[in-house]
């Protein structure tokens, strides 16, 4: 496995949180709405121009919060997944590079400046942790 490739496999956390962030997203917009559509209905069921109306937003958003419950789910699986990958790195320093990376999401500059490095040397760290990293050994690695 390239470089490259062990980089996009460990980016794969980064991407299940953006997703799992845009899903509680949705969730809150649809709870929102249908707070809304409750506050305008008379608590009268059938009245008004379009009776199911609220049943169906309540069941959007049931059903969205059961995506954002498995995505959830799937992204901490992928967490363990990259973190075990990444502790298996020797280097000290270039684990703690790539775990900042890819698991706290922080850019090359942030790390540098919170480990006392110039970020020449965080790329070097970077480059050398995923050298180092062995995918043959990780479990569900693929």
């Amino acid at each position: 496995m390239t470089v490259k490739e062990k980089s996009l496999w460990l980016m794969q956390y980064r991407t299940a949180l953006d997703q799992e962030r845009f899903l509680e997203e949705e969730v809150q917009s649809l709870n929102s709405d249908a707070q809304r559509m409750t506050t305008r209905l008379t608590g009268m069921p059938g009245t008004g121009p379009n009776p199911d109306r609220l049943s169906r937003a309540v069941e959007r958003l049931d059903a969205a919060r059961a995506q954002l419950d498995s995505q959830i789910e799937a992204c901490m699986g992928i967490r363990c997944k990259v973190a075990r990958a990444i502790s298996a790195v020797p280097n000290l320093t270039a684990r703690e590079v790539l775990r900042r990376r890819y698991v706290d999401g922080q850019s090359y500059a942030e790390i540098a400046d919170e480990m006392g490095l110039v970020e020449r040397r965080v790329y070097q760290l970077h480059r050398m942790g995923l050298q180092k990293l062995e995918p043959e050994k990780q479990a569900g690695f693929q």
